[in-house]
């Protein structure tokens, strides 16, 4: 048996930031064929999971094109071309298979295309025909679409968010493919959409928890799956919607009870999503008075795993303002004072003007210090979360700054933070700081919750706010909770 997998996958922010164009993808993630294999083996991802299954259930897997980039702006319509095109040439140039197997994320948008997922999966079946199963796998933070069901034999979309099982998602995907090729099973879906807008929330516990555990009750009843999908609300396209996708065998009736009950349930509890965080000060203090540490504190709202930036200062500087000692900031995004600390190299003092490069009106003015640089280092290192374990990171030219008590990593490339790698790196135990400050929403957890004596979220104006009503939407559908009052939903 032979299974083609590729990968297009962006998770696009189309209210901040120009147009992401097909060099940006070039340079984070850009693989043909074998490239795929060395690059993906043994790493906890979508892909490498669907290679491992591969080997495990004797499948010949068939690489074909992978591209990812971070989040970030609107695809350009000829960079989305050109995946769409390489991929579709490289499972033409793989010969005949009995099934493809593709990693997208679900809330990927380009010019003049909202629904990039739905249009890679009608191009592919148009091009393998009716028969050919085609499985994808989703990020949890996708629009799930008509379009999308119509065209793929199963949608996988990950349960946890920190995403720790991709990994798992992958090599599900495989394994259903080889049941459907040899008539094991035959996958059917249901989708669920909700009028409601789910601002980033932990799958580890809590309402989300709750959900899913829901879902996993359908499967134990003979569901091939069931997923609650958030959705993505930090993008400002008409599909937004959480949802909930089942799959059955060849049950149709089957899926669409599994489906509307969970959704029922997550609609119910809405309320419980709703999302109330401190602001940075109010953070700081509720940290200082804790009794252990560290205490993680992340700055939700400028994430780049959400396409922010990364380069606002409110937390840092409400840090600094509030005169704390014994903290740590890993990291800031700022090209310009990374090569200004390289410049001038370890043990010098310098004078920094961090962030405020960016949307200053919205991400915080520049903070104006004096700096002693402690270390440099080139930002590369291994993933050791359990998400994406195994996997390089690059942030580029890196800094460790010192000023006054607070050790600040400063960042070349805008990623979130989601291990202590980015610390280890600079010679930064975070188990000796009653602070750690971090940017990102959830994904943080899976590296940071095993080891923080608590865990604050602040959320300071910015592109990935959890409060939805202070982003300004134009073209998502009308009404949709949590942004309007009275709004209904009958199932």
């Amino acid at each position: 048996m032979r299974i083609a997998i590729g990968q297009i996958m962006h998770e696009t922010n189309t209210m901040f930031g120009p147009p992401t164009p097909v060099d940006e993808f070039q340079r984070q993630g850009w693989e043909t064929g074998r490239e795929i294999l060395e690059e993906e083996t043994g790493v906890r991802s979508y892909l490498g999971g669907m290679i491992e299954a591969g080997e495990r259930h004797g499948v010949k897997i068939v690489p074909t094109f992978s591209a990812n980039a971070h989040p970030s702006g609107t695809i350009e319509r000829a960079a989305f071309d050109t995946m769409l095109n390489n991929l579709l040439a490289g499972i033409r140039d793989a010969g005949e298979v009995d099934a493809v197997c593709v990693s997208l994320h679900g809330a990927g948008s380009a010019e003049g295309i909202d629904d990039i997922e739905g249009t890679i999966l009608q191009a592919i079946r148009e091009q393998v025909g009716p028969g050919v199963p085609v499985i994808a796998t989703l990020d949890l933070h996708c629009h799930s679409t008509d379009l999308m069901i119509e065209n793929a034999t199963a949608l996988l979309t990950v349960h946890e968010y920190p995403h720790v099982d991709s990994y798992e998602r992958g090599f599900e995907a495989v394994e259903l493919a080889v049941r459907a090729v040899t008539g094991t099973v035959k996958p059917v879906m249901h989708l669920t959409r909700l009028p409601m807008a789910v601002a980033p929330i932990t799958s580890f516990h809590g309402p989300a928890r709750m959900v899913n555990e829901r879902c996993w009750e359908w499967e134990s009843k003979g569901l091939l799956d069931v997923t609650f999908v958030h959705g993505y609300p930090h993008t400002d396209v008409p599909i937004i919607s959480a949802s909930v996708i089942a799959v059955a065998d060849d049950d149709p009736d089957l899926a669409k009870r599994a489906s509307e009950d969970v959704a029922g349930m997550i609609w119910e509890m809405r309320e419980e999503f709703r999302s109330e965080l401190p602001q940075p000060a109010d953070a700081i203090r509720e940290a200082l008075e804790h009794d252990g540490q560290p205490v993680v504190i992340a700055e939700v709202s400028d994430n780049p795993g959400g396409g922010s930036p990364g380069s606002g200062t409110h937390l840092l500087r409400a840090l600094i303002e509030a005169g704390v000692t014994e903290a740590t900031f890993g990291f800031i995004y700022d090209p310009p004072t990374a090569e200004q600390a390289h410049d001038a190299g370890v043990g010098a003092e310098i004078e920094v003007e961090i962030g405020g490069k960016i949307d200053p009106a919205n991400l915080g003015d520049a903070v104006r210090a004096k700096a002693y640089v402690k270390s440099i280092t080139d930002g590369r290192y291994i993933t050791t979360s359990p998400m994406g374990q195994g996997g390089e990171r690059n942030l580029g030219k890196m800094a460790r700054l010192v000023i006054g008590g607070i050790d600040v990593l400063i960042g070349s490339e805008s990623h979130q933070t989601i291990d202590t790698g980015p610390f280890l790196l600079h010679g930064i135990s975070v188990d000796r700081y009653k602070i750690v400050a971090l940017k990102s929403q959830n994904h943080f957890r899976a590296g940071f919750e095993p080891i923080a004596a608590k865990i604050i979220r602040t959320d300071p104006p910015g592109w990935t706010t959890s409060n939805l009503k202070q982003l300004n939407y134009q073209r998502i559908s009308r009404p949709i909770w949590p942004l309007d009052e009275g709004v209904e939903w009958s199932g």
